[in-house]
């Protein structure tokens, strides 16, 4: 059987000079013995320190650095510091499902993969690879549609809408879409996603390859991830209410449970639910 390699990218970014930067600036942190002093920070980064010292002002004062009294050397502010807890966190999620992953991936001997929500949009973590049709490769940069992609849709589904709103009417602008009826369209789809508990798409990235998404909540019943099965049609069953949707919002129910989600009952009534439709 011929193995198809699957490359998910997207176009290039272009990244303000402002954002390039506030993460030069960062990474310097990173790397400097810290507190670092100004000139540090210049040296590694090759800016100015004028126009750093001009971009640390405003960093301060939203909490990603912090200056150490009068000593003129700098360190991570508090946010930077709340950050680096949330992530580790989500990486301690991720770190605790990998091994289930990876089974449950044999068991359908379908491709999965694990995500999260970061910043405006999605970032997928780990894949596992079991389908003899495919393999998985992510380009630097890839960004998966919130109107369009199972993954995105799932995740935004769980979020505020002033979050989303801006990504639906910019994703839908894109296509030339953007009316308010469309984009209404867009969030009862998301509400239908909240109700079943899984989202799917049906050749969002490439034709013929779909993909079927359900979230895993925390004890605070926050999404913290969403797993997602990819594979070609017709093989592949994108059906909301078919097995393969079936077994994956089994393992949204396992997992949850497994985080100690309080919203494990509902979530296998919602599951009993959707098998019997």
């Amino acid at each position: 059987m011929r193995r198809i390699l699957i490359c998910l990218v997207s176009p290039p970014v272009t990244v303000s000079t402002p954002s390039r930067v506030a993460g030069a600036i960062l990474q310097a942190l990173l790397r400097c013995p810290r507190p670092a002093r100004l000139k540090d920070i210049e040296i590694a980064t090759g800016i100015p320190s004028a126009k750093i010292h001009r971009y640390l002002v405003s960093m301060i004062r939203c909490g990603l650095v912090r200056r150490h009294g009068s000593s003129g050397r700098y360190d991570f502010g508090l946010l930077a510091h709340q950050v680096g807890q949330v992530v580790s966190r989500d990486n301690d999620v991720v770190a605790q499902i990998e091994a289930r992953l990876a089974e449950f991936s044999q068991q359908v001997g379908e491709v999965v993969g694990v995500a999260q929500w970061v910043g405006n949009g999605v970032a997928f973590v780990n894949w596992f690879e079991s389908s003899p049709e495919f393999s998985i490769r992510l380009k630097p940069g890839m960004q998966l549609g919130v109107t369009t992609s199972a993954t995105a849709k799932l995740l935004a589904a769980y979020l505020a809408r002033e979050v989303t709103e801006p990504l639906v009417r910019s994703e839908l602008a894109e296509r030339h879409m953007e009316t308010a009826e469309q984009t209404e369209l867009v969030y009862r789809e998301y509400a239908e996603i909240r109700a079943r508990g899984i989202a799917n798409s049906l050749g969002a990235r490439r034709s013929g390859l779909n993909a079927l998404s359900v979230p895993v909540f925390d004890h605070d019943g926050r999404v913290v991830v969403a797993v997602t099965a990819l594979g070609m049609a017709p093989r592949f069953d994108a059906d909301m209410a078919g097995m393969l949707a079936s077994q994956m919002l089994a393992l949204s129910d396992e997992l949850s449970a497994q985080m100690g989600c309080a919203r494990s009952d509902e979530i296998a009534d919602r599951a009993a639910a959707v098998r019997k439709k």
